[in-house]
């Protein structure tokens, strides 16, 4: 045999760095190449980068008001007295700040609602129910599709 078909036999077989080369060249076009994205339903959102926040349908002022409303029913909402400097006593209404969490669903029904901080434990069960009794909330929007999206509220108490 002739030196020159030795050579072309031996371009002739798969060698080793070749089969390599192939699987690297594969590997690269189908990492790189455009892929559909796909959605996932439970993802949760942050309020930071949504195009479109959850907001309650009557506003954040209303829904505080509704919310102390409902909390002085129950017999959470108090008066203190403060001496002013004649030293006559002033009814005044300490306020305090109640920090929640909560997940807006798609639906626009409020979910995983947590009440943040040192609370008195039947002011918070109290306060869960009433966000749990809400109208339905404008759900939140990232890139033109429904999300869900958490919440986080902070109730200014009379």
């Amino acid at each position: 045999m002739s030196c020159a078909t030795l050579n072309a036999e031996y371009y002739k077989r798969p060698t080793m760095k070749k089969i390599i080369a192939l699987l690297i060249l594969f590997y690269s076009i189908d990492s790189f190449s455009q892929s559909i994205e796909k959605h996932d339903d439970n993802l949760i959102y942050d309020m930071a980068g949504l195009n479109v926040k959850p907001e309650f349908p009557e506003g954040l002022v209303k829904l505080n008001s509704d919310i102390n409303e409902n909390l002085r029913k129950v017999g959470f909402g108090t008066e203190t007295e403060k001496k002013t400097r004649a030293n006559t006593r002033v009814k005044e209404k300490p306020k305090t700040k109640i920090y929640t969490m909560f997940v807006v669903e798609k639906d626009g029904s409020l979910s995983d609602i947590k009440v943040l901080g040192k609370v008195d434990s039947r002011k918070a069960e109290e306060l869960i129910r009433i966000l749990k009794n809400l109208p339905k909330w404008n759900p939140g929007k990232q890139n033109g599709i429904i999300v869900r999206v958490l919440y986080p509220l902070t109730v200014v108490g009379d």
